[in-house]
């Protein structure tokens, strides 16, 4: 329906202005109450939503020293790398160990006479067999199988995985000029030589019996603290048990060797409560600013309950002792971890440095059992956070459903006003006409007087 616009011309009046002052009038309080609220929920969520972050990052901090495989990793040092390197399982012992690396793993090579023919070379029908102990398989040679195809067929058999073949051009020995076929193995290990037989023409002797071996496989030996062992790899995994080494480089000099150290990774566990330091000052730093009471730029959650309630909590966790610890190092101000005057947390370095030193074993239960330090603020944490569970997660979810219920009640609002606007613009050119209509026929009777006999007009 369009709009009725009014002029005023029966009453003189401005009737657009009144009908707009008295839409306004009706409006305007309704409107303002409802952006106040929009503006009070928005800040909550904001709020919230900055709380929620800061209780994450506090979270991840929290689970690395939740984690009981963390305090169980151990530490691996060696003098010199070039020579080897190593990796230790979680159930492997401290000690310190001598090695000398005296011979590295080999895989066996051979390689065929100069052909004169060069890549083209070919070869009568027959087939060759490869086998490396109990590893096999064949390779079918045609009369029209080049040299370059023989190489090509043998590497790209789907049943190949232990040689590979390459083809070398215009080699020279003496007076002959042509090409060679290298094989090289690629299984290491005493006893597991490549041996290549055939089948059919003779000449295909040439690419099996009478290939020259080139290197023998071999197994690679180290001694350790006196004690020589071998492995078929360059890998050794049951010299030190739960150990891994692995060897890179003979020792040059026999008898020198180089040191393997296994230590508790106390180190790591120092690196997590650092961490998780930091995240708690920062989190305290976000919660103070959404708390403040500051008169020129109060905090978003000034007052709130939820924000009240879980500082609350975290403090009271971080100044009460572990239940189910024995000993003195059951608090987090045991380990060297105190509560400043301003509310944050700092690390006195020399105790922590003298507990993981002196007892590392307390500190897994001191964390990561049930009871555990970061274990309670995990769960405390997701108490609050956990999707559609959690505490602020709920109040999120109410408060952007108050903010639908405050877009509804906006529309709701301008219907009703339009329609007010559409009843007093009638009702006001409805008295406009009758005004109109008035003041025509007050004309009319003046005139008609004007017109009788003896009429006089008084001045």
């Amino acid at each position: 329906m369009g709009s009725i616009t009014l002029g005023g011309l029966g009453s003189g009046l401005d009737v657009g202005a009144i009908v707009d002052a008295l839409v306004n009038a009706e409006r305007a309080p309704k409107a303002n109450s409802l952006n106040r609220f929009e503006a009070d929920v928005t800040v909550t969520l904001t709020g919230l939503g900055a709380l929620s972050s800061a209780l994450d990052e506090l979270r991840s901090s929290a689970l690395d020293l939740s984690l009981s495989s963390n305090f169980n990793k151990r530490s691996v040092s060696i003098s010199d790398s070039d020579y080897f390197t190593a990796s230790a399982l979680t159930t492997s012992s401290a000690g310190d160990y001598d090695i000398e690396v005296t011979a590295l793993a080999q895989a066996s090579q051979h390689q065929s006479s100069i052909f004169t023919g060069g890549s083209t070379t070919t070869f009568g029908d027959g087939t060759l067999t490869f086998t490396i102990g109990t590893d096999t398989f064949d390779i079918a040679v045609s009369a029209t199988d080049t040299l370059d195809d023989i190489r090509s067929n043998i590497n790209a058999a789907t049943d190949n995985s232990f040689v590979s073949v390459n083809l070398l051009n215009n080699i020279s020995d003496g007076v002959d000029t042509g090409s060679v076929l290298s094989f090289d193995s690629e299984t290491t290990g005493l006893g597991n030589d490549l041996v290549v037989t055939f089948t059919g023409d003779a000449s295909l002797a040439d690419l099996s019996d009478n290939l020259t071996q080139t290197q023998t496989a071999a197994d690679a030996a180290i001694v350790v603290d006196g004690f020589t062992a071998s492995s078929s790899t360059n890998s050794f995994s049951d010299i030190i048990p739960n150990v891994t080494i692995d060897v890179l480089k003979i020792n040059e000099t026999s008898g020198d060797t180089n040191k393997l150290s296994i230590s508790l990774d106390t180190a790591s566990t120092k690196l997590f409560i650092s961490a998780f330091v930091e995240a708690f000052n920062a989190y305290t730093d976000v919660t103070k600013a959404l708390g403040s009471a500051n008169e020129g730029a109060p905090g978003l959650l000034l007052g709130d309950y939820t924000l009240r309630q879980v500082t609350s909590q975290i403090r009271s966790l971080l100044s009460s002792p572990v239940e189910d610890v024995t000993g003195d190092y059951d608090s987090l101000s045991s380990i060297g971890i105190r509560t400043t005057q301003d509310g944050h947390l700092e690390i006195d370095g020399d105790t922590l440095d003298d507990a993981l030193k002196n007892n590392f074993d307390q500190f897994e239960n001191l964390f990561a059992n049930d009871s555990g330090f970061a274990t309670k603020i995990r769960d405390l944490v997701d108490n609050y956070t956990k999707s559609s569970t959690g505490i602020i997660s709920e109040r999120e979810d109410s408060l952007n459903n108050q903010l639908s219920r405050i877009e509804d009640q906006r529309i709701t609002l301008n219907r009703k006003i339009a329609s007010l606007e559409l009843r007093l613009t009638k009702q006001f050119a409805t008295m406009d006409a009758l005004v109109a209509q008035f003041n025509a026929t007050q004309s009319y009777i003046a005139q008609q007087f004007e017109n009788l006999p003896g009429f006089t007009r008084k001045k």
